[in-house]
C-alpha cells in the first residue's frame, strides 16, 4: 500500500521516466553522426540490396523489354534509394563526392572540345562558319 505522500509523486515519476526514455532513444538517430557511429546499419545494407536489386534484376529487364518509361523510372528509382543511403551512410558519402566532381570535369571538358571544335570550323571553312 503507498502511503499518502507518495501517491501524488508518481505520476510525475512516470511521466519524467516516460519523457527521458523517448529523449534517450530520439536523440542518437537525429544527430548528424548517427550514421557515422553505425546507427543506421541495417537501414544501409537494406538500401545497398534494394540498389543491387534494382540494378541487377529490374533494369536489365525493362531494358531486355525495351520500355523506355519502365527504364526511366527504375533509373530514377535507384537515384533515389542511392541519395537516401548517402545521408544516411557516411561511408558513401565520398562517392556521392567523387561523382559530382567527376562530372564536373566531364562538363568542363565538354565545353573545351565545343570551343576547340567551333575554331577549327572557323580556320577551316575560312571564317565561313562562326
Amino acid at each position: 500500500m503507498v502511503s499518502a505522500r507518495f501517491r501524488h509523486r508518481s505520476p510525475l515519476v512516470v511521466l519524467l521516466v516516460a519523457l527521458s526514455w523517448a529523449l534517450a532513444t530520439a536523440s542518437p538517430a537525429t544527430s548528424p553522426e548517427a550514421g557515422a557511429r553505425g546507427r543506421y546499419r541495417g537501414q544501409c545494407r537494406r538500401l545497398t540490396k534494394q540498389i543491387e536489386y534494382y540494378e541487377g534484376t529490374i533494369l536489365p529487364m525493362a531494358i531486355e523489354r525495351r520500355n523506355a518509361g519502365w527504364e526511366r523510372s527504375t533509373n530514377e528509382q535507384v537515384a533515389r534509394l542511392w541519395h537516401q543511403r548517402v545521408d544516411l551512410c557516411p561511408v558513401y558519402g565520398a562517392e556521392r563526392t567523387l561523382m559530382a566532381r567527376a562530372a564536373d570535369q566531364a562538363r568542363r571538358f565538354n565545353q573545351f572540345l565545343a570551343s576547340a571544335g567551333r575554331a577549327v570550323a572557323t580556320y577551316f571553312s575560312g571564317g565561313a562558319l562562326p
